[in-house]
Parts: C-alpha cells; sequence; structure tokens
C-alpha cells in the first residue's frame, strides 16, 4: 500500500511539473507573422467596411465582398494596417505583406 501512495503522489507531482512547464509564457524570439485568411479578412470587412462581407482578399489592396451565387459582389475597401491591428491589438503592429492564396500576412512584434 505505501508503494502505490508513493507511486501516485510521484505521477500526481510529475503532471504537474508538466503543467507548470506548458503554462509558462513564451519567450518571442523576434518578429511573428500570422497569416489572415480571406475568411479571417471577411470578418474585419463585416466590422469595419460594410456588415453583409463575408470574404476578403489582399491583393495589392484590401477587398470586402459577400457572395451572390455565382460571383462575388464588391462591397469597399478596407486597410491592410487596421485590419492586423483589429485582429491582435494588444501586439505591436510592424507591417504587412501579401501571403499566399490572396492571403494578408501581419507582422508583429510580442
Amino acid at each position: 500500500m505505501p508503494r502505490r501512495a508513493l507511486a501516485l503522489t510521484t505521477a500526481a507531482l510529475a503532471c504537474l511539473g508538466a503543467l507548470a512547464v506548458s503554462t509558462a509564457p513564451a519567450q518571442a524570439a523576434g518578429p511573428i507573422d500570422i497569416v489572415m485568411s480571406p475568411l479571417s479578412i471577411g470578418e474585419y470587412c463585416a466590422a469595419k467596411v460594410h456588415s453583409s462581407s463575408i470574404v476578403g482578399f489582399y491583393n495589392g489592396s484590401l477587398g470586402c465582398y459577400r457572395y451572390a451565387s455565382p460571383n462575388l459582389i464588391y462591397l469597399g475597401s478596407g486597410s491592410p494596417s487596421a485590419a492586423c491591428q483589429y485582429y491582435n491589438p494588444t501586439y505591436t503592429y510592424l507591417g504587412y505583406a501579401q501571403g499566399g492564396a490572396q492571403s494578408l500576412v501581419c507582422k508583429y512584434s510580442v
């Protein structure tokens, strides 16, 4: 019986140690890039450009659209830098770039 108690105590302490390591704050090694897909950009568009926006594309400029089968209807343009700041207001915004499939890559310092 004492061996079982010792084994259970050891296992519990190991789990707590692993939990303590996994919840420690991460140290940033430098700038990070976060990719915003067209659907993610659409959330920004719906909040800031036009409420019926569903999707947004970044291809040199940020355009907001809604679906009207079988086409997309243009609803207006947004600001790529404002979109990046909208998604991560607590990060220090550094810039943006074009990503694959007309996504928006936001650059931050955390």
